[in-house]
C-alpha cells in the first residue's frame, strides 16, 4: 500500500518527517518497507498483512499513526444520504445470494460530463500507484484508496431496465471484462447483472458493455460488501487480480458501504459535477453486528510481561476506534470492548492484548529474564529409532547423505510412476518440479554427481521422507519415511598388497548390510523373496538379482537388488549399482519392544559338522534356511553357508550348498548321538521341503 505523506497529513495533523513516521509505524506492527519520492513528496510503501484489510486505505494508516502519536483523527465526513428517495424510484437492487453479498448499495448521478479529474486528485492517485483515467473513474479509485471501500461506476443508460441484480451466473454465461477479455462464468461465482445480462464480476472487475465512456452522462455508483472467499476463488479462477479484489479478499468494512457512496458523490460535486440524485438504495437485510470481547487487565499484564493500568489499556484501544467500557471484578479490572466492523481480525482476548502492547509500545516492555520450570527434553520414539538405524548403517561402512525432497523425473522412475508422482503446481524449474517417490533416485543422483568428479566408488545411505499419490484417480498424498542405501564401485581401496584385488560391490554384500541392519534391530522373522510376478512392477531393477523384503507378513515392505543396467547406462555410471529401500514404519513395527534377553555363555565345547545338500539350481537359499528352521533343533547354535558349487560332477540343473552347523548345549558336553540325531532331523526337513539329496 503506497501512502503519500501529504495525503496522510490531511487526516492526522502530524509534523514528524517520513523517516520517523515509517519507524513508528514499523515498531507498531505496520511495517514500512521503504520510502519513495514523488511530486507530492515522500510516499510510504507499507506492507499490509492479509489480516489487516483495514490498513489498505489512507484512513486506515492514518488511524494507526494517530493512535501511535496520541493525536486526533480527522476522517472525511460526507453529507449522509437518506434511504429511498428519488433514487429508489429510478432504480432497484435485488440480491439473490445473501451469503455471497450481504450488502449492496447504489446511488445515481445524472448530467455528468466526462473529462479529466483535477490536478490535485491525479497527483494523489499517481503517487499512490494508480493511473488517472477520467473524473468519474478517478473519484471511485480515490475513494477506494482513501476509505478502503472499492466502488464501481456503471453507465446507467447501458443497464437494461436501469436496475441491478446480484446473482450467480446462468450456465454458459460469459462476460467481456474491462480488459477486453471474454471470461467464462461458472455457477460458483457471483456477478452483477442488469435485467438481461452480466455487467460485472462481483468484487473483481466490471464489464466492458456498461463501462463509463466519453458519451456517458448518467451513472449508477455501486458500493457493496462481498464474501471474501468468493472473491478470492473467482479472481483465482479467472486469473484476475485487481485493486478491488485485493481488498475484498481481505474483508472490507460492511458498515463503510454507504459512507463510501456518499463520499464519492461529495467529491463529484466538489470537482464541478452535478449533485447526485437524492436518496440511496441500500439492501442490507441482516446487518453484521459488532463483536464484543472482554479483556482482563491482569491477563494482559501476564502476556505482555509488564503491569499496565486499566485506563491505559482502555485508552490504547479507544485510540484505534474501539468502544471500551470498564467493569471492576474483585482485584482486577475487566474491559468490555466492542469491536468495530472494520477490524474483523480481532476475535480473541489475546488479539486485544496485542493491540494494547503495540500501541503502548513494545519498546516500553521491560527486559526481564524468563521465569519457569525447566523440563528435560528428549527425542520422539521415531527420532530415537532413526538414530539407531543410522548408527547401524554407518557401522556397516555406509556414509549418510541428505538430499532434497524436491526433484525432477528420474531415469529410475517406472512408466506409471508419473501418475503417482506428486507434482508441484508452480515449480520454479524442472529440477524441483515434484516430490520424490523414492530415495533411490536421489542416491543415484549423488552417485552421478560424484562420478562426474572422478569418484566412482560409493557406499551411502539416507533416511528421509517420500511422497506419492495413492492411486490414479485420487490426489490424496501419502507421506512416509524410508530407509535406503546404495553401493557402487569397489568397496576397498587398492593398496601395496597387489596380490589382494579390490572387492567390488555385489548383491551378497548389499544383502549382508540389510541383514546386519535387521539383526541390529532384533528382527528375526524377515525373509527375502525373488521378484517373480512383481518384476513387471519394478522394471528399474534387474529381474534376476533383486529380492523383495518381507518383515514377518505377506506384504512387501522393501526391495534390494541390482539397479537395471539400462538405468545405469542412462545415468552414465560405471559398473553395477546395488540399492535397497525399506519403510521405516515397517521396520519400527517389526522391531520387538525389548531386545533379546541375556543368556550366559555355555561353558561346554561346540561341535561343528558340515552338510552338502544337492538341490535344484532354481531353488533359492532362503528355502533351505526355512527348511532348517522348520527342523526346530534346539542344540543348533549357528548356521553358515560356506560354498555354492555347480557343474560336473553334479547333474545338470543341480547345485550343492556347503552348510556348516555349530551345535552346543548350555548344560553338558554333546555326544555323537546328540549331534547325529540333530543332523538327521535337518536332513529329513531338507529332503521333504527342498527335494535335497546328499552324496554317499
Amino acid at each position: 500500500m503506497r501512502v503519500p505523506l501529504e495525503w496522510l497529513q490531511q487526516y492526522v495533523r502530524i509534523e514528524a518527517g517520513a523517516e520517523e513516521v515509517a519507524t513508528r509505524l514499523t515498531m507498531g506492527g505496520l511495517e514500512v518497507e521503504g520510502i519513495e519520492e514523488s511530486p507530492l513528496g515522500p510516499v510510504l510503501d507499507v506492507y499490509v498483512t492479509p489480516n489487516r484489510g483495514d490498513c489498505l486505505s489512507v484512513i486506515g494508516v492514518a488511524r494507526e499513526v494517530a493512535a501511535l502519536y496520541g493525536l486526533p483523527l480527522h476522517p472525511p465526513v460526507p453529507p449522509p444520504s437518506s434511504e429511498g428517495g428519488p433514487t429508489a424510484e429510478q432504480t432497484s437492487v435485488t440480491i439473490k445470494d445473501l451469503d455471497l453479498c450481504p450488502r449492496y448499495a447504489a446511488r445515481l448521478a445524472r448530467g455528468i460530463q466526462i473529462g479529466p479529474s483535477p490536478a490535485w486528485m491525479q497527483a494523489r492517485l499517481e503517487a499512490a500507484g494508480m493511473r488517472p483515467i477520467n473524473n468519474v473513474v478517478d473519484v471511485t479509485n480515490y475513494v477506494m484508496l482513501e476509505l478502503g471501500q472499492p466502488l464501481h461506476a456503471f453507465d446507467l443508460d447501458k443497464l437494461a431496465e436501469g436496475r441491478i441484480v446480484v446473482r450467480r451466473p446462468h450456465p454458459g454465461e460469459t462476460i467481456t471484462t474491462l480488459d477486453g477479455e471474454e471470461r467464462i462464468l461458472t455457477p460458483n461465482m457471483l456477478i452483477i447483472a442488469d435485467a438481461e445480462k452480466p455487467v460485472a464480476v462481483a468484487g473483481v472487475m466490471g464489464g466492458a458493455e456498461s463501462e463509463v465512456s466519453e458519451q456517458t452522462t448518467n451513472i449508477l455508483l455501486e458500493s457493496a460488501h462481498f464474501n471474501p472467499l468468493s472473491v478470492r476463488r473467482t479472481a483465482r479462477a479467472l486469473g484476475l487480480r485487481t485493486e478491488a479484489s485485493y481488498r475484498f479478499e481481505r474483508v472490507v468494512d460492511p458498515d463503510g458501504v454507504r459512507r463510501a457512496l456518499d463520499r464519492a458523490c461529495e467529491l463529484l460535486a466538489e470537482i464541478g459535477q452535478p449533485e447526485a440524485v437524492p436518496g440511496v438504495v441500500d439492501i442490507y437485510p441482516h446487518p453484521i453486528a459488532p463483536r464484543t470481547l472482554f479483556l482482563r487487565v491482569r491477563r494482559a499484564a501476564e502476556l505482555l510481561g509488564m503491569d499496565i493500568a486499566s485506563h491505559v489499556a482502555a485508552d490504547c484501544l479507544r485510540a484505534l476506534g474501539f468502544e471500551v467500557l470498564t467493569h471492576a471484578h474483585g482485584e482486577t479490572d475487566t474491559l468490555e470492548v466492542h469491536i468495530p466492523t472494520f477490524r474483523s481480525d480481532i476475535t480473541l482476548e489475546e488479539d486485544l492484548i496485542e493491540e494494547v502492547g503495540r500501541i503502548y509500545g513494545y519498546e516500553n516492555i521491560p527486559e526481564t529474564l524468563p521465569v519457569g520450570n525447566t523440563t528435560q527434553g528428549g527425542d520422539s520414539a521415531e527420532g530415537r529409532f532413526i538414530i539407531r538405524i543410522k548408527r547401524l548403517l554407518a557401522a556397516s561402512g555406509l556414509q549418510e547423505v541428505v538430499t532434497h525432497s524436491l526433484g525432477a523425473p528420474s531415469f529410475f522412475d517406472a512408466p506409471d510412476d508419473a501418475v503417482r508422482r506428486v507434482a508441484i503446481r508452480n515449480a520454479l524449474s524442472a529440477e524441483v518440479s515434484g516430490l520424490r517417490r523414492s530415495l533411490i533416485p536421489s542416491l543415484l543422483e549423488v552417485a552421478r554427481h560424484n562420478a562426474a568428479r572422478g569418484q566412482h566408488a560409493l557406499s551411502i545411505f539416507e533416511v528421509g521422507r517420500v511422497f506419492q499419490n495413492e492411486g490414479i484417480d485420487t490426489i490424496d498424498t501419502v507421506e512416509y519415511v524410508a530407509v535406503a542405501g546404495l553401493l557402487i564401485g569397489e568397496l576397498t581401496e587398492p593398496g601395496w598388497q597387489h596380490d589382494v584385488p579390490p572387492i567390488p560391490a555385489d548383491y551378497p554384500t548389499l544383502r549382508g548390510i540389510v541383514e546386519r541392519l535387521l539383526g541390529g534391530l532384533f528382527i528375526t522373522n524377515a525373509s527375502f523373496r525373488p521378484l517373480g510376478e512383481l518384476a513387471s512392477f519394478l522394471p528399474q531393477f534387474h529381474p534376476g538379482r533383486t529380492a523383495i523384503i518381507h518383515l514377518g507378513n505377506e506384504r512387501p515392505e522393501g526391495v534390494l537388488g541390482e539397479v537395471h543396467p539400462r538405468v545405469v547406462a542412462k545415468l552414465g555410471l560405471r559398473g553395477r549399482v546395488y540399492a535397497f529401500e525399506i519403510s521405516l514404519a515397517a521396520l519400527q513395527q517389526a522391531t520387538p519392544p525389548e531386545g533379546p534377553r541375556y543368556h550366559p555363555l555355555s561353558r561346554y565345547p561346540a561341535v561343528t559338522r558340515d552338510l552338502a545338500p544337492r538341490v535344484a539350481v532354481s531353488l533359492p537359499y532362503a528355502a533351505v534356511e526355512a527348511a532348517i528352521c522348520a527342523a526346530n533343533v534346539p542344540l543348533l547354535e549357528s548356521l553358515h553357508l560356506t560354498d555354492v558349487f555347480t557343474g560336473p560332477p553334479l547333474p545338470e540343473g543341480m547345485k550343492s550348498f556347503t552348510l556348516s552347523f555349530t551345535f552346543r548345549a548350555p548344560d553338558r558336553t554333546l555326544t555323537d548321538a546328540d549331534v547325529n540325531d540333530s543332523l538327521a532331523r535337518i536332513r529329513e526337513q531338507l529332503e521333504a521341503r527342498c527335494g535335497a539329496t546328499f552324496p554317499a
